[in-house]
């Protein structure tokens, strides 16, 4: 399985080891020169070294035979122009994505190309509800 992670904050770094020690073949996409720099230097990924938002840096890591597209960058508009970039590619990769801010949620669906998101603040929103609502904790 061919899977690009489109940024290399903690979460992409993560990502891309984890998926490669688990057999995973994995590429790397950072726009920050020094990043991709350390990541060559200190770690065994392949990165390519680039805006994720332009085709040309995604066709070079392999998106026309990618299985998955992840997009961890921290700004939801990239994560976006990503997702709709890998669908307009003949093979039409899977493609999940970081959603950063909840006023942007409602673009993160298969309508914006995006197969499965993840929106940490939701997930955190949701539990801290469902605590509430398990322990009758009332606030006012």
């Amino acid at each position: 399985m061919n899977i690009i992670i489109v940024g290399a904050g903690k979460i992409g770094m993560q990502l891309a080891k984890d998926m490669s020690a688990k057999g995973y073949k994995v590429k790397l996409v950072e726009k920050i020169e020094s990043v991709c720099e350390k990541i060559e230097k200190d770690e065994n990924l392949e990165v390519f070294c680039g805006d994720g938002c332009d085709p040309l840096v995604l066709e070079s890591a392999g998106i026309k035979i990618a299985d998955i597209v992840v997009a961890v960058t921290g700004d939801d508009e990239d994560n976006l122009v990503i997702a709709q970039l890998a669908k307009l590619q003949p093979n039409r990769p899977k493609v999940i994505a970081v959603n950063n801010h909840p006023r942007n949620e409602w673009l993160f669906n298969k309508k914006w190309g995006i197969d499965a998101k993840v929106s940490s603040t939701s997930v955190l929103s949701d539990m801290i509800e469902e605590e509430m609502r398990n322990n009758k904790i009332i606030c006012k």
